[in-house]
């Protein structure tokens, strides 16, 4: 069904929870916490805060995945796509449901973002080449004062090309993202329950 985070057309004809942003797609990555608190109000509101380079070893993943941009850049080239929350597209805001897009040939050295200046923009058809990344955040109660935070990211590809060159890039940068979203949950996660 999912091995190494790869969605077979079963799996997704299946699928529950699938996201009005992305209802199709081919690659997909979990992650989730408990949060105990009393605001459960300050959850998502803390996912959107967090800043990611306060974080060494994110920090430094982050980095890594952009060395071969540096590597490779033009001498005359004096600028470095950053990439980062920033570059995402906020599509949805909710009391439990944060939705973030992203459209692009992510394997890429410079990630071959497109401009996503909306919703509208996000939902549009692909062009041949390029993949669509949904990176969805939702909060659901558990018991009192108990919260799962999860963390989810569906990538779609229109076409073979782009999932063959998608899954080499997914296959090489897999454990990193994962590190990175289990990292950003382990910090609200502590950052909330401290106040609580």
């Amino acid at each position: 069904m999912l091995a190494l985070g790869f969605v077979t057309q079963k799996a997704l004809a299946d699928w529950q929870n699938t996201p009005l942003y992305m209802p199709h797609f081919q690659f997909y990555e979990r992650h989730s916490t408990t949060i105990r608190t009393t605001h459960p109000e300050k959850i998502l509101p803390a996912i959107a805060d967090y800043d990611i380079q306060q974080d060494f070893l994110i920090k430094t993943l982050m980095s890594v995945r952009q060395l071969p941009q540096k590597l490779l850049r033009n001498k005359s080239e004096k600028t470095i796509n950053q990439f980062g929350p920033h570059s995402f597209t906020l599509l949805e805001s909710s009391t439990t449901e944060l939705c973030y897009g992203l459209r692009g040939q992510f394997w890429r050295p410079d990630f071959g973002l497109e401009d996503v200046p909306d919703a509208s923009a996000y939902c549009a058809v692909l062009r041949p080449g390029n993949a669509k990344l949904l990176l969805r955040y939702q909060v659901q109660q558990l018991a009192n004062n108990k919260y799962v935070l999860c963390t989810e990211t569906f990538i779609y590809c229109p076409d073979r090309a782009t999932r063959l060159k998608m899954t080499g890039y997914w296959l090489a940068i897999r454990l990193g993202s994962g590190l990175i979203r289990q990292r950003t949950l382990k910090a609200v996660k502590h950052e909330l329950e401290k106040v609580s």
